[in-house]
């Protein structure tokens, strides 16, 4: 009964459509492909004009729209002009009130559904005081506690909720964690997927960067991220839903010049993502013990922790976090209870340059990556490295560990990525599923015979070589480039 329903109404728009001769349809606000035959719209019909608008690049290809336009977000000159149009006020605006219009406007980024709807909630609005309260409320990105924000939400989540796959609204709202306008490179985005699991079930990491990789393409295409080249940037209104989405529990303070953690009353139970990036953190409470059994992701890379000590206390009750974030910090040890955090999946201490100890890290059998490039102050490999069987990501480079003892090159048999200072007359066949290599040699035996085994586990692998003979270089560079298939091995040769 129902496909014939279908088919009679397809039928009537059909023959409508045929009786107008000359027309233009526009269907608005189109999120998935749509079969125009079976509705009864036909495009080749003579004098006949199909208009769609879609946020999805993807959709535009599906349909074979034979132009597509991009509408790019309004100047600051047009958005105050629709706003002041919106806003319909005969009252005059004195200086102040103009300056805040500005300053809203501003905020709104040029989404004109952001514009409008901020103007229409301040019709009638005369005393200044509420004028500048909605300012407040709107940079502090506290959506959703009014009709007005709720309407803006409600817009712009309809892009969220269509992208079905969980795996990639995760991905989306892990962009929400770096700071408001903060251009993001797109491998560090790619890494912090695959950090968190979101990129699994493949076994090379070639494999996983291509699924990240597709997964950014997919968020561009539906207008939740901008493409910036290499780096991708999420706007201020679709950070904000992000934001929203996420606020029952998440902590996102980032880029905000915190001199403190917040206080742990905040720290609810609830929580499972805390991002404090780029903050000017220089205290922790002694006693400090949140107790957020389903935190996954704590994220305080950037924010300096200068001559702060992390209490032991403090990791005690995080026993589900799965990455942890404190690169480009000032701290110079961690605390013991790092060595309980059975969970963790990533450790990144990348450039913390006073970083002079690391803990035991024996029991953390779950660890896949764990990133201490630029520690140059740590000169010891931590204990227990060799005891970390799932790890495929190992960065020691420029830190002032020279090279990896033979027991724990031999147990780390699963490493796909590995940068180390020397890799000399050391046993490398237990490393088959190696990807990325980059090292230096001393001896050119040493490096024949490194190659000889990577050779043995995948001919098709590219060797990018640098040596202090230039022409010795740009031969071996030409002559291997052919070769590049699967894997790339950079192996940094001096002699």
């Amino acid at each position: 009964m129902k496909d014939e329903d279908e088919k009679k109404r397809a039928a009537m728009l059909s023959e409508h459509l045929e009786r107008k001769k000359n027309c233009v349809l526009i269907l608005d606000d189109v999120w998935d492909h749509l079969d125009l035959e079976e509705v009864g719209i036909h495009v080749r019909a003579h004098g006949f004009k199909l208009v769609l608008t879609t946020r999805s690049f993807d959709v535009c290809c599906q349909m074979h729209c034979q132009e597509k336009i991009k509408i790019e977000p309004l100047s600051q000159i047009e958005a105050e002009s629709l706003f002041l149009e919106e806003l319909g006020s005969k009252v005059p605006l004195n200086s102040e009130t103009k300056a805040i219009v500005k300053s809203i406007v501003e905020e709104c980024a040029g989404l004109p559904i952001g514009v409008i709807t901020m103007a229409r909630s301040m019709r009638g609005v005369t005393d200044v005081f509420e004028w500048r309260d909605s300012l407040v409320k709107l940079k502090e990105s506290s959506m959703g506690q009014t009709d007005m924000e709720k309407k803006v939400l409600m817009n712009l989540k309809f892009s969220y909720d269509c992208l079905d796959n969980p795996n990639v609204q995760q991905c989306f709202l892990s962009c929400a964690l770096y700071p408001e306008d903060q251009l993001i490179d797109k491998f560090e985005l790619v890494e912090f997927f695959i950090d968190q699991g979101l990129v699994g079930g493949l076994n090379t990491r070639r494999e996983q960067y291509d699924r990240g990789l597709t997964i950014l393409n997919k968020l561009r295409n539906v207008c939740l991220l901008e493409d910036h080249g290499s780096k991708m940037k999420m706007h201020d209104l679709i950070r904000d839903m992000a934001l929203h989405i996420m606020s029952a529990t998440s902590i996102v303070k980032a880029g905000k010049w915190l001199g403190s953690i917040p206080s742990e009353e905040y720290w609810t139970d609830a929580l499972e993502k805390v991002s404090l990036i780029g903050n000017k953190i220089n205290e922790i409470s002694l006693n400090m013990s949140p107790n957020c059994p389903k935190l996954s992701t704590l994220l305080l890379n950037g924010s300096w922790l200068k001559d702060v000590v992390i209490p032991d206390s403090f990791f005690k009750q995080l026993c589900g976090l799965k990455v942890l974030n404190l690169s480009e910090c000032e701290i110079t040890e961690l605390p013991n209870s790092i060595s309980d955090l059975v969970n963790l999946r990533a450790l990144l201490l990348e450039r913390c340059s006073k970083l002079c100890h690391i803990p035991y890290l024996g029991k953390l059998t779950s660890l896949r990556k764990l990133n201490v490039g630029g520690c140059c102050n740590l000169d010891k490999v931590p204990e227990g490295l060799e005891m970390l069987v799932n790890l495929r990501y190992l960065d020691l480079h420029l830190s002032s560990i020279v090279k990896l003892p033979e027991r724990v090159l031999g147990g780390l048999v699963n490493l796909q990525h590995l940068k180390v200072k020397f890799l000399d007359g050391q046993d490398m066949t237990n490393l088959r599923a190696l990807e990325t290599l980059e090292c230096f040699f001393e001896d050119m035996n040493d490096f024949n015979k490194c190659t000889r085994v990577i050779e043995q586990s995948n001919p098709r692998c590219y060797y990018y070589l640098r040596t202090n003979q230039t022409d010795y270089f740009e031969e071996v560079r030409i002559k291997n480039k052919v070769c590049m298939k699967n894997k790339v091995i950079l192996l940094h040769l001096r002699i």
